[in-house]
């Protein structure tokens, strides 16, 4: 079957300038961000204590438990309602009176019970591992997702390098999680409950993993509607208008995916409880930031790429032998067609 590729009625791709422009300065806007407001950082990550009570008859509110830890002089715990009983309160640099103090607080004067379901105190070497870990995590999926595309990719090297196709991924992801950090660094300034946890990273780790499957979808079409093209040579304005074409074929299956996982998001976010908000939130900005990157920033990288790209030199002895070789093989093609047709007889 040969493809015919018509000039994608989407203008994406004529308008890859102002996209990829976009992408770049929703970046630069991130790391800004990140920088100037920081990053709330749980007791995962700088050294705490964990928690956890369960009262056993009466149950007082969320805002009840959190003016008890104030009254004691814990001013940033973040307090998060797990079931209908019990709380996890997460906190840094409580000692030993204070805890006895809470623990007395936490009756309000005799008339809520409760027990200790679990205590557990994170030191500082242990966060610094868990960072280490987390950061190590990130670049291992990086570099294997470039790996893993361009051994994918290595049957299409024209116009574009097979391994381009991974960095092109790699930079889509990078700009994927940056957003949902930058987002979580603001939110995390003027809400406590919003903050860096192990979690957020989990979060992380599936935003790359989603993204990246939309972006694979539309390189494999594209990839794929280069093989079936009936032209030799793929480039300039025929590489456009076969990115256009894959990206016209695609879109609306990355549209209908993402709205789907978002309703599920934010259900969950708005009725699934307060330890899964935070957690439900960045997956949603990531999921919105990984379609976009993967419609609008990914495809219009790559045509860049090609544009911009300096022509491998060929060696002359080599092209002519291909040339040789590729007209052999149409005559066996033309011979094997007109003797299925009738038209020659052994």
């Amino acid at each position: 079957m040969v493809l015919t590729i018509k000039k994608s009625n989407m203008n994406i791709i004529k308008h890859k300038n102002f996209f990829v422009g976009l992408s770049a300065l929703l970046m630069v806007v991130s790391v800004v961000i990140i920088s100037i407001f920081g990053f709330n950082l749980s007791v995962d990550f700088k050294g705490g204590s964990v928690y956890e009570i369960a009262y056993t008859k009466n149950v007082p509110n969320a805002g009840m438990v959190k003016d008890a830890t104030q009254n004691v002089g814990i001013k940033n715990a973040v307090i998060q309602q797990v079931g209908e009983k019990n709380f996890v309160i997460k906190t840094t640099g409580v000692n030993e009176n204070v805890k006895l103090n809470l623990k007395k607080e936490l009756t309000f004067n005799d008339k809520f019970e409760f027990t200790e379901e679990r205590e557990k105190t994170i030191g500082p070497a242990v966060s610094k591992e868990l960072v280490k870990k987390s950061l190590f995590a990130i670049l291992f999926v990086s570099m294997a997702i470039v790996f893993f595309i361009g051994y994918v990719f290595s049957g299409v090297s024209k116009p574009v390098r097979s391994f381009k196709y991974g960095i092109v991924a790699v930079v889509a992801l990078i700009h994927d999680i940056l957003i949902p950090t930058a987002v979580f660094s603001i939110l995390g300034s003027f809400m406590v409950d919003f903050q860096i946890d192990v979690l957020f990273v989990t979060a992380l780790l599936a935003i790359l993993g989603f993204s990246v499957n939309d972006t694979i979808v539309v390189f494999d079409r594209i990839r794929e509607n280069i093989k079936n093209t009936k032209e030799d040579k793929v480039k300039g304005k025929r590489f456009q208008n076969i990115v256009g074409h894959s990206l016209d074929e695609t879109i609306v299956r990355s549209i209908n995916t993402s709205i789907t996982t978002l309703v599920v998001l934010l259900a969950l976010f708005f009725i699934g409880g307060d330890v899964l908000k935070p957690f439900a939130l960045v997956l949603a900005v990531g999921t919105v930031a990984g379609t976009y990157s993967s419609i609008f920033f990914a495809s219009p990288l790559l045509v860049l790429i090609e544009k911009y790209q300096k022509e491998p030199k060929v060696d002359p002895k080599k092209e002519e032998k291909e040339k040789k070789k590729e007209a052999t093989d149409e005559q066996i093609q033309e011979a094997l067609r007109k003797i299925q047709s009738g038209e020659e007889k052994f």
